[in-house]
């Protein structure tokens, strides 16, 4: 028997069995010494059946598995017929010293593990998986005869040689046979390997089955091993579909785990909000709250000598899901990393010394009090704090400066002793009021992601989830007045950045939907300003990617192999070889000048004045940052930090940076026209279109119209234009009332746009291609606006396939405009991003970024 934990009080019953328990236990099993264990009186739903994600994650393992045996056979043909043909050199003496194997080995799996498999689980008595195994064996059968039969359809050469083997009258036929996966498929779903020895004795023999076949020659290598792959990945998926069996602790095996641990349990309630537990019990919120946030299951125990205390199951089957999404939320999030946590014990164990190494430090936090490991869940048992609450449950007007302070206090303690919680939220923190002295209390509970020795970013990101808690319970005023009490300025200034959603806990932004107040973080942020006028508090880019940038860098891939696929490097090469070299230097200079045009249009629309060297700089470095931008977005996002940097007011600082956009667009269509009047070229581009075009064109100008009739599609229209036209036109004004800036600011985006238009000529002119200014133009534009649409990070891929097909159709043949095409992107966007990146880190190394 454990000593008393803490100070913990007895407590009085809250419930009784004539409640309405979900499930009422009466355990009685004897402990180790043989003595009956007192009866407990358990209040918990148990999960009978569980889908478990490890077997979706072995599933699509084993999928994986199929893909990459057939690549190897397809890939290293010679590797695998010289391996089947070794192995079938021993045929002829293993037909000498055993007789039949082959015939005996297959009746044996094709019987006789069967029949053991359903015998043991009829024995059982669970019909249930009786059906479940038949029913996997069926969808692996016909899973393998649609393989088979795709494979002799669509296979390769290469293919059908490593999968195939002599039929009758010596013809290759592709051999994968479907009872094998049946077998497989059957074994998966029965149970795991491990459960059952005659599971383990079970597989033994089908591998040995598949030796012999294979040296028998009957089946190949990569076929024996696709064969059981298919299988597994049936039985897997459906048993995730299905569910499994549970073996998590419940009832007498939970009891028993708490008895390990040192406490003689007399009731457990659950109370992590499972359905029907709530209505049965009278739980405490402090529970309810736990159970909100903890990992596992949670249950209030109260024990034989009447004291009140915590229990929380980690269930195995669920480790697998909570690794991947801590190993997502790492690869994610800049600086976030995952706990190690490599097993169910580890986690536990790591979990336990958080909470431990907070206590010691001096932070209230419950005690860890007891662990054990029953079946598969490990139990963590820990003191329960008394006489408090969730803060959740605190109305607001209840909520002092001295709580705020208190709170402030407990997170400050842990971060001195290099200890993070990182999921700090209105339900991890306990409220009360110290009885001896009345002043406000605070426990800290839930370290389940904290860290020792953790880095200062996960202090900073503590204190925005304190800062944006504290805003939606009590305003943004009165959070950032105690952020300042307890807080230094620059600790403070170093949160700012993160009060973003992506880096607050579930429970906070669930809490801000529900307060309908989206701007409680530009609040804070705002609030903070006022108190420091020179601190930098615009949200940082913590997330590495998110939807936006996965769908952009698939598009790029996709576009890229689009081009790519038309590659011919030798007709390339031989077009390079002719090449004018000069006109090429020529084209790269040019690409220069557009950092000119972009900087002068840049330092003329700023209601601040910058140093030039500053603004050609950020536009030499937006050619780095193009690498994971879309085409003019990198550029934005620069200046958009280079006026922030200079305390230019956000609303501002974007409403000058859309006008810089506008205005280069307005350039580039006028430019285009004054360029066709002043040359007096009808290229061939720029020639009057056919009747069948313009009536193309009236027919799309005309659906517009009637799109723009409807109001939804007007109102749709409206969102998406007037934000932009609100923002730009009172800068526009100002700039309007200065023609000498409204000047530079238009010649330096029409100094950009002949930058690039003349670079493309000279590319052409280096391949001895002659074609109209006029053309040139149209082409580089009409390339510029696909970049645009199709946002592909720098315009990779889309750019060079629109410029190639603008070429075609201007006269020159495909291979001559997709050298042209690929060797001006050359010059204008690869060729320029080790000057962009040695850029980013000059203006990074004096803070300019």
């Amino acid at each position: 028997m454990a000593s008393d934990p803490s100070t913990q009080d007895a407590a009085p019953e809250r419930a009784s069995a004539a409640e309405g328990l979900v499930t009422a236990t009466a355990v009685g099993s004897p402990t180790e010494d043989g003595v009956d264990a007192p009866s407990v009186q358990i209040i918990d739903t148990p999960e009978v059946r569980v889908h478990r994600f490890s077997d979706l994650i072995a599933s699509l393992a084993a999928v994986l598995g199929v893909v990459l045996v057939l690549l190897i056979g397809a890939f290293a043909h010679e590797t695998t017929v010289g391996l089947s043909q070794d192995i079938s050199g021993f045929s002829a003496f293993l037909q000498r010293l055993l007789v039949a194997p082959v015939n005996v080995f297959s009746g044996i799996v094709t019987l006789v593990v069967p029949a053991l498999v359903l015998g043991e689980l009829a024995l059982r008595k669970e019909p249930r998986r009786m059906l479940e195994v038949l029913g996997a064996a069926v969808l692996a059968f016909i899973a393998t005869v649609i393989a088979t039969a795709t494979t002799e359809h669509w296979g390769g050469t290469e293919l059908l040689d490593s999968l195939s083997v002599p039929g009758a009258g010596g013809v290759m036929e592709v051999q994968l046979p479907a009872y094998i996966s049946a077998v497989a498929a059957m074994l998966t779903a029965a149970g795991r390997r491990t459960d059952r020895k005659m599971l383990s004795a079970s597989w033994n023999i089908l591998w040995i089955a598949l030796a012999v076949a294979a040296i028998s020659g009957i089946v190949t290598v990569p076929a024996a091993v696709v064969t059981v792959l298919i299988g597994r990945a049936a039985g897997l998926l459906w048993r995730y579909a299905l569910g499994s069996t549970a073996d998590r602790a419940y009832g007498d095996s939970l009891a028993d785990g708490i008895r390990r641990a040192g406490y003689d349990p007399k009731r457990l309630v659950r109370a992590d909000g499972s359905d029907g537990v709530a209505s049965a019990a009278s739980i405490d919120r402090v529970s309810t709250a736990m159970g909100r946030t903890r990992q596992g299951r949670v249950y209030e125990l109260t024990t034989v000598q009447g004291h009140q205390l915590l229990v929380i199951a980690l269930d195995g089957d669920r480790q697998a899901a909570g690794f991947f999404a801590k190993w997502w939320k790492s690869i994610r999030l800049r600086g976030i990393n995952a706990r190690a946590d490599v097993g169910l014990r580890h986690t536990a164990e790591a979990t336990a010394l958080v909470s431990h190494a907070a206590r010691t430090a001096g932070v209230r936090t419950a005690r860890v009090l007891g662990m054990s490991h029953v079946r598969d869940t490990m139990l963590l048992i820990y003191q329960r704090p008394l006489g408090v609450q969730p803060l959740a449950d605190l109305p607001a007007e209840d909520v002092s400066d001295e709580l705020l302070d208190a709170m402030w206090k407990e997170v400050e303690i842990a971060h001195h002793a290099g200890i993070s919680h990182r999921s700090l939220s209105s339900d991890t923190m306990l409220v009360g009021t110290d009885d001896a002295t009345g002043d406000p209390v605070v426990w800290l509970t839930s370290w389940e992601l904290g860290e020792v020795a953790s880095s200062t970013l996960a202090w900073r990101i503590d204190r925005a989830q304190i800062l944006a808690m504290t805003a939606v319970k009590v305003g943004a005023e009165r959070a950032v007045d105690a952020a300042f009490r307890n807080l230094s300025t620059e600790e403070l200034e170093q949160s700012g950045p993160l009060l973003q959603s992506i880096a607050l806990p579930s429970t906070t932004r669930h809490e801000i939907k529900q307060e309908r107040d989206i701007k409680v973080l530009q609040s804070v942020r705002e609030a903070i300003v006022e108190r420091l006028p020179d601190a930098d508090v615009e949200q940082v880019n913590i997330a590495r990617f998110g939807v936006r940038q996965v769908v952009m860098i698939s598009a790029g891939v996709v576009a890229a192999y689009l081009v790519l696929a038309g590659f011919n490097t030798e007709q390339i090469l031989t077009a390079l070889r002719g090449a004018n070299f000069m006109w090429l230097v020529a084209a790269f200079l040019l690409a220069l000048l557009t950092f000119v045009g972009a900087a002068l249009a840049m330092a003329a629309f700023s209601p601040v004045k910058l140093p030039w060297t500053r603004v050609l700089l950020a536009q030499v470095a937006a050619a780095y940052v193009a690498l994971v931008a879309p085409a003019g977005v990198g550029p934005a996002a620069l200046n958009l930090r280079l006026l922030t940097k200079r305390k230019v007011a956000t609303p501002l600082a974007v409403a000058t940076v859309a006008l810089v956009q506008v205005s280069a667009v307005v350039v580039t269509v006028g430019g285009l026209i004054v360029l066709t009047l002043a040359s007096g070229s009808q290229g061939t581009l720029t020639a009057l279109p056919s009747t069948s075009v313009l009536i193309g064109v009236g027919a799309v100008v005309a659906v517009i119209a009637l799109a723009l009739l409807v109001p939804k599609v007007r109102a749709w229209v409206s969102k998406k234009v007037m934000p932009t036209l609100r923002q730009t036109w009172p800068r526009l004004v100002q700039i309007l009332g200065q023609p000498w800036r409204l000047a530079v600011g238009l010649g330096g985006n029409l100094l950009m746009t002949i930058a690039y238009v003349a670079a493309f000529q000279a590319t052409l002119l280096a391949f001895n291609q002659h074609v109209a200014i006029v053309d040139v133009a149209v082409v580089y534009l009409l390339g510029n606006a696909a970049g645009a649409l199709v946002p592909t990070p720098g315009g990779i891929g889309t750019i060079d396939a629109a410029l190639a097909a603008g070429l075609t159709t201007a006269g020159l043949d495909a291979a001559t405009a997709l050298s042209v095409a690929l060797i001006f992107r050359v010059l204008t966007y690869w060729a320029r991003i080790p000057l962009g990146f040695f850029a980013m880190r000059w203006m990074e190394k004096k803070g300019e970024l």
